[in-house]
């Protein structure tokens, strides 16, 4: 119970005194507020009367002290939601997207990222959801202990530390939930957002899957031996971009453009929306060899299980010592796409995370950075020619 004071109206007093006892920040309720409470001596009859104030007046003063206005919300919020209990139907996927601060953003993040994926969004989402629950794995799950159930509105800077905290103790990668929660608590104005790191973890982590060109031919040759189509699917991921199995396996001719010597490939719809479409460019001697302007239908007629056993049978027999850290042996070859165009080209990252639609960033988390010697050696070479 807030108490109510009379006398003249100071900004500096009443405007809060308003705002908790309302619990709301809407100007024109205050400015009523104002009115009904607060009095002033009129100059000319000397009797006492109403004072009024503009809702505008309000809203500058409100400007002019964001510290108050943060404050003010932060306590407003944490006395609505004491009165609301926290069940896990609240966190269930359905209902947590419909909490007013996670909409609000949603929203924030459509409008800085126009072009952002909704599976993105989800992502982010998602993790916050994993957050309020204390979360630290799914499967198998593991729940960091006396955690409870958190209310996203209630989520503070000292939660989100304390819970990268207790992933990083576990072991487990950080960074997407970091992301997520330095994103959302900016979104809320929490103080301190920015203490969350945003830096990449585990820079290459994928840098150690590379081998050379010599036993890239050694693997073509022994698969070629092994199935003629295996041999050109691998062959053209490697050498069109680093697409994935599911679009290499459907790729199919109505989709070349002989003119442009590109293809439009399909990647897996995510839930809820349209397979995205890619195009790839298709150097001229691959479509030579692939006999492209007479193919007709799909490209490639084999089997994903087909080609996993071929091409896991061709890496245990020449490239032995990595066989066992390749879970998916067609992916391996968009690895290879990424590892060896960087280095053609001198770790032109925009080029290969637009020919391989990557970003910039997973390619740096994922191969590292350009070593120095290479770095110096090309900007000599570039610095000669501005």
């Amino acid at each position: 119970m807030y108490v109510r004071v009379s006398g003249s109206y100071k900004p500096r007093r009443d405007i809060p005194i308003a705002v908790r006892e309302l619990k709301t920040f809407s100007p024109s309720r205050i400015r009523n507020w104002v009115r009904e409470h607060k009095t002033r001596k009129d100059r000319v009859t000397g009797k006492r009367v109403q004072v009024n104030v503009t809702p505008e007046s309000i809203t500058m003063w409100f400007k002019r002290h964001p510290d108050v206005l943060r404050r003010l919300k932060v306590e407003v919020v944490e006395k609505e939601l004491e009165r609301e209990a926290i069940s896990e139907t609240m966190l269930e996927n359905c209902a947590f997207f419909e909490v007013a601060s996670i909409k609000d953003w949603i929203i924030k993040l459509r409008a800085k990222s126009p072009n952002i994926r909704e599976e993105s969004i989800n992502n982010f989402v998602r993790a916050i959801k994993h957050v309020c629950m204390g979360h630290l794995r799914v499967r198998p799950k593991y729940v960091i202990e006396g955690w409870g159930l958190k209310h996203p509105d209630r989520l503070s800077l000292r939660d989100a530390m304390l819970y990268v905290s207790e992933l990083q103790k576990k072991g487990y990668k950080t960074r997407n939930k970091r992301l997520a929660l330095r994103s959302f608590l900016k979104a809320k104005n929490v103080e301190g957002w920015n203490t969350i790191s945003g830096q990449l973890e585990d820079a290459g982590k994928y840098a150690h899957l590379f081998i050379s060109k010599e036993k890239i031919n050694e693997i073509f040759e022994r698969v070629k031996e092994l199935n003629y189509t295996a041999y050109e699917a691998i062959k053209f991921v490697y050498k069109c971009g680093g697409a994935r199995k599911t679009a290499i396996l459907n790729a199919h001719s109505k989709d070349l453009d002989p003119q442009e010597r590109t293809i439009r490939l399909y990647k897996k719809a995510s839930r809820g929306q349209p397979k995205r479409i890619v195009e790839k460019v298709i150097p001229a001697d691959i479509w030579k060899e692939l006999s492209l302007d007479n193919r007709k239908g799909k490209l490639f007629d084999i089997t994903s299980v087909e080609l996993n056993a071929l091409l896991r049978q061709a890496y245990r027999e020449i490239i032995p010592e990595l066989a066992k850290y390749i879970p998916r042996p067609f992916h391996f070859w968009r690895h290879q796409f990424a590892q060896h165009m960087l280095r053609a080209t001198c770790w032109n990252y925009g080029l290969v995370a637009r020919l391989g639609h990557w970003t910039v960033e997973t390619l740096e988390r994922y191969y590292g950075e350009m070593d120095r010697k290479t770095a110096y050696e090309t900007g000599r070479r570039y610095l000669a020619k501005i």
